[in-house]
């Protein structure tokens, strides 16, 4: 079903013009580590937030929560909520142009999704437990990527989205 809707809305996306990015769960299974998730993330222009909104409702979504940065959007039951992160046209550009495209999905590279997991895990209002699992996603795309956080670049975003406390930590994760 999930997979399903990914190409749907990709066809369809494509066809209005909408560039995104698969962000959350999927992006990182798509980076390699298996896991389960129950909705969709994308990453999308905010500047077409509308053009998102039409989509969604020809699929019978409606937006049921929504903030600056963020919309959320429900559909029928069983279909997957998704996500949208809303993003300025020079974010996109930066993380659009530096993404990988995995598993038929574009998505952001390994070191980007290691900063929108810390960006995310250091949200107020973040569930405990997706907090722990983004460490672990954080974790395992280290892992699998062979991602260094003694690289002066890799270390800068780090401590761009997590501070100097998320360094620390993942430089033990990466000793362990």
């Amino acid at each position: 079903m999930i997979l399903e809707l990914i190409e749907h809305l990709t066809e369809e996306a494509a066809k209005r013009q909408l560039d995104f990015l698969v962000i959350g769960g999927h992006a990182v299974i798509s980076l390699g580590h298996q896991r389960m998730t129950m909705d969709l993330d994308f990453l999308v222009l905010a500047s077409n937030k509308s053009g998102w909104e039409e989509l969604f409702d020809r699929y019978g979504y409606r937006c049921f929560t929504e903030g600056n940065a963020f919309a959320q959007f429900e559909g029928k039951i069983g279909w997957p909520r998704v996500d949208l992160m809303l993003v300025d046209d020079a974010t996109f550009a930066k993380l659009y142009a530096d993404s990988v495209v995995t598993q038929g999905k574009r998505t952001p590279s390994p070191q980007h999704m290691v900063a929108l997991k810390l960006h995310a895990s250091q949200s107020s209002d973040r569930d405990p437990q997706k907090v722990g699992q983004d460490w672990l996603d954080i974790r395992k795309i280290i892992e699998l990527h062979g991602l260094n956080p003694n690289d002066e670049t890799f270390a800068s975003l780090i401590r761009r989205y997590g501070g100097d406390k998320a360094l620390e930590r993942i430089r033990q994760m990466c000793q362990n």
